[in-house]
Formats: C-alpha cells, structure tokens, sequence
C-alpha cells in the first residue's frame, strides 16, 4: 500500500499550507491554517472558495472512512487558523509550549475549536499512527514551540520544515534538526520560502532586523525620545515580549500592557508583568511605553499626538489587511510617523537555499509563498531537484 501526498493548500500564498500523509484509512493532516478569514463568512462559502482546504468531511456532515488526525507545526493562525470550524471531534498535536498558549488563548476566548482534541507530542519522541511515524523537532521561528516535522512511512521519509529562520537566537535547533535529516535521505522536503515572496523594488522594510538587532534599536529609540512610546507587538510572540518588557527596564522604562496580552504573558512565565495605568501614562508620559492593540486605538487620542509609534509585527500586519489603512490614516491625522520596527520569523533566501542544500532531499517543494517559482529556480541553480505541485494535486509514494 502507497502513501499518498496531498497539497490542500498555501501552494502560492504566504501560509495556509496545508498537507496530507494517507496510507489506507489513516490520514495525517500538516498544518491547519487560514489565510484571512473573516469571522461572519459561513464554513460552506470558506470551503466553496478554497479558503478551507478540500477535506469535506472535517468541516460538514460528509461522513469519511479515514482516521484524521491534524499535527500544527506553531500557533500562529496561518497555521492553526482553521481548527474552529471543525465539526467532528479531531485530535490534534502540537509541542508543550503550543498547547500551553492555546489553552491561554482559548481561556481567554481568542481562540475557540470546541472540536480540536488537543495532545501534545514531545519533541524528537517519536509517535506512531496507523503505519506512520512522527517525529517534532524544535525549530526557530518568532513562535514559541515551533516545530519542524519528520513523517515515515516505513519506506520513505518525509519532511515538513515549518516556518523557520537561521538569524534567529537559536540557529543551533535548526543545524540539529537539518543534520539529522540529511543523514536520513529525505524522500519529499516542504520547504517555506515566504522570504522569496518580496522583489528588491517591492514597497517592504529595507532593514531586515534580528531578534537582537531589534531590541538594540528599541533601546536606542527610547534614549532618543522624551515622550511616551507606544508599540504594538503580536500577543504570541511570547519570547519578544519579555525582551522587549527587559530592554525597556534596561533604559528606565516600564512597558504597561493590556489586560489580554498581560494574562497571556503571566501565563507564559514572564514575570513582574504590569497592566495598563492611564493616569500614570498621562502623569509621566516619559516614563512609559505603551502596548496598544489596533482595537484599542482609540485610547491614544488622550494624549493628542505626542507620542512615539513603533510598529512590531502587531495586528494589522501590512497593506493586505484593510485595517492597515486606518492605523495609517489615524496617525496620519495625529501627524504621529509610523515606525517599523519588526523582525521577520522567516529564513532569508540565500539561508533556505543553503538549509536545503544541506538537507539534500531526493525532492523539494517550495511553497508558504507568493512566489514559489523563485526559490525552485534558485534550489534548481545549485542542482537540487525542484517539483512545484498544483493546489489538491497528489504524489504517490
């Protein structure tokens, strides 16, 4: 009996990547994520449009002989997004640190998938399902439990690399988990390429920080300015929040945060979190920085201007988001610059080029991107064999 490889989706968009493993009536699902979905839209129109990826019977009453079960590399939505329109119960694994934030995240109502049966599958632990073998190793990526994800089937070995980046502050879990798979002879590699997404001339930061790099500059911005700063993070970015909280005291700040992002903080282990005080901020505007969710916008308008926006990767993330034009428009009319200061989760190209050379599959695939001709062109320049499949095609293996 063959394995058959499934690509369901996120062939040619930056997440929403979706895979399928089926051997028999066992099928493993790799990740479950959306693009932009918004809330009121009915699951049929979601699926109808390929939103949802083609699996019918884990989103409507279409009955299914297979034995699903999901497997979410991290939680950010493009990669779990998809789980609240679940109907049937679904077990789904996913690190320690995941199912930890999820539960954070559920408890706080952000997320919702009464129909996800969340278990957590350690890393480099092998499990088995039906007749396959899965294996998580730890990655780097701006998420908190990432994962990179290992499939065998017994014959053949399979590889999804999750998101992943080489300047980050832990490129050794990436070295450890791309040595033990060259050494394995990689059947299929799903490779992200989001950073291969973006022309030089594209309208996109120029400066590209690290996670280090950024809190450098943050440091250097809060020296410069005499007025309150005002930043707006991404809530599970758990590990940049507490360096930001730690480089802010660093350079006699206090970083007061919203009630949501403060729980899921404490939750998280960060500690001596402090919540928003607004007659403190107005006292001692110097004195503080200030988290703000697009939300929440509104709550600057009492301080008239006169404060500093910095812009990390928070809610809405960049021009595709129709929010993104009224955050710009809002500070536009408080003649307040909006400030870039974000650090991609994303490998640049010439780190994907070289992680896949070291991996050195029998076959890649290049997707999690706008563009992913132009990093098979580039893995084809270096002799790698390159296969960009068709949304819903299937490999057999």
């Amino acid at each position: 009996m063959s394995t058959q490889v499934q690509f369901l989706n996120g062939l040619n968009t930056i997440g929403g990547n979706v895979v399928s493993f089926t051997e028999g009536n066992t099928r493993l699902v790799m990740d479950f994520g959306v693009n932009f979905a918004p809330a009121e839209t009915p699951t049929g129109d979601l699926l109808a449009d390929g939103t949802l990826p083609a699996l019918p019977d884990l989103f409507t009453d279409v009955e299914s002989d297979k034995t699903t079960t999901i497997f979410v590399s991290h939680l950010h939505l493009d990669h779990m997004g998809a789980l609240k329109y679940l109907t049937k119960l679904t077990d789904v694994y996913m690190s320690q640190a995941s199912a930890d934030l999820y539960h954070v995240l559920t408890e706080l109502g952000t997320e919702s998938a009464p129909n996800a049966t969340i278990k957590v599958i350690p890393f480099e632990t092998p499990m088995m399902f039906g007749d396959f073998e899965v294996t998580f190793f730890e990655t780097d990526h701006d998420a908190r439990g990432a994962a990179a994800i290992r499939v065998r089937d017994g014959v053949h070995t399979f590889v999804h690399s999750g998101d992943v980046r080489l300047d980050g502050p832990h490129p050794e879990r990436v070295n450890h988990w791309a040595d033990i798979l060259r050494e394995a002879h990689i059947d299929l590699f799903l490779l992200e390429g989001t950073e291969f997404s973006f022309d030089a001339d594209d309208e996109k930061e120029h400066v590209r920080h690290t996670e280090m790099s950024l809190q450098q500059d943050f440091g250097q911005i809060l020296d410069e300015h005499h007025q309150l700063v005002v930043i707006n993070p991404y809530e599970r970015n758990i590990d940049r929040l507490e360096a930001l909280q730690n480089t802010a005291r660093l350079h006699g700040r206090e970083i007061l945060w919203d009630k949501q992002f403060a729980t899921i903080m404490r939750a998280m282990g960060v500690a001596d979190v402090k919540e928003i005080d607004w007659e403190a901020a107005l006292a001692r505007p110097h004195h503080y920085v200030i988290q703000n969710h697009f939300n929440q916008l509104h709550d600057l308008d009492q301080f008239d201007g006169q404060f500093v926006y910095l812009h990390m990767n928070g809610e809405p993330l960049g021009e595709y988001d129709p929010r993104f034009a009224e955050l710009q428009a809002y500070l536009d009319a408080n003649h307040v610059e909006l400030q870039r200061l974000g650090a991609s989760g994303h490998a640049k190209p010439e780190d994907l080029v070289a992680l896949a050379q070291h991996v050195n599959a029998q076959k890649t695939v290049t997707w999690h991107s706008f563009k992913p001709e132009k990093e098979a062109e580039a893995l084809r320049k270096v002799g790698l064999n390159v296969y960009l499949p068709t949304k819903g095609e299937t490999l057999a293996y």
